[in-house]
């Protein structure tokens, strides 16, 4: 996938340098990657860091073009 999505959140400019850096959105376990949505739900596993940022991707390309109905959805689970 060629395109890629970034979002930004409120605020996310106004910050200083000096505050902290979010925590990773990937994690390895049992030699398997997986990811962390905003919403708080672990996708996975993925052979590979590499396949994981991909499917990071892919979630947010989904996410853009969900009904707000699917939306509604993801934010409850």
């Amino acid at each position: 996938m060629n395109n890629v999505v970034y979002i930004t959140r409120e605020g996310d400019l106004e910050r200083s340098s000096a505050s902290p850096l979010r925590s990773d959105r990937y994690f390895k376990l049992s030699d398997y990657w997986y990811f962390i949505t905003r919403e708080g739900a672990t996708l996975g596993p993925y052979d590979s860091r590499d396949q994981a940022q991909d499917a990071v991707a892919d979630y947010i390309q989904f996410v853009n073009q969900a009904t707000p109905a699917i939306l509604k959805l993801l934010a409850t689970r």
